[in-house]
């Protein structure tokens, strides 16, 4: 399969497009749709921040947009390979199944309708409509998610209840650690006593 049809098969084939590649594992395309994604997201946002500065109540060099833009670009390839193993290592331990370079790959590719997202929502933004500029980023959010679903099931080999219920467990453990934080915090106030 070329690059053009993975992507494609992505957005109008993804269940037989996520078979094969986490059969395949072409990690190097999969690092380069995600990268490329974004870089082409940091570039929309840019344009975004910049059609809006008047808003903004203070103002940022242009030198460092590109530096946040950057670090978020890093930032998220880190998180990728965190997600990957992490996914990895949870459903090697509750079903007995793992695919670390598989899982990887698919959710690489898995973040292309993210591409949609920013660019839909600059031109709702600039036609003054504002219900787009709500309503395409999240439409765009919730096909990756759907698609991240989808390639822990396919990859790892799961049925659609234990793939969803992959995804949200450590959604599930983040809330409960922040609760645990935040019970701990509010127990330290004095007024808490009383």
């Amino acid at each position: 399969m070329t690059l053009t049809e993975m992507i494609y098969g992505i957005l109008f084939q993804p269940v037989s497009t996520l078979q094969y590649l986490s059969r395949e594992k072409p990690l190097s395309r999969a690092m380069l749709v995600f990268i490329s994604v974004l870089l082409f997201n940091a570039l929309v946002n840019q344009a975004i921040s910049l059609a809006n500065i008047e808003e903004l109540p203070f103002s940022l060099p242009v030198n460092l947009l590109w530096i946040f833009g950057l670090m978020g670009v890093i930032f998220s390839v880190l998180l990728l390979f965190l997600m990957g193993g992490f996914f990895s290592l949870l459903s090697e331990v509750f079903f007995g199944r793992a695919n670390a370079s598989g899982l990887l790959v698919c959710l690489g590719f898995a973040s292309v309708p993210g591409i949609l997202g920013p660019p839909l929502q600059y031109a709702a933004s600039l036609i003054k409509l504002p219900a787009g500029v709500v309503l395409f980023p999240l439409i765009s959010i919730v096909w990756v998610m759907i698609l991240q679903v989808m390639a822990l099931r396919e990859s790892l080999e799961l049925d659609t209840g234990k793939a969803i219920l992959l995804y949200i467990v450590p959604l599930l453990l983040v809330f409960f650690l922040l609760a645990i934080i935040a019970a701990s915090f509010i127990s330290s106030f004095p007024f808490a006593e009383l």
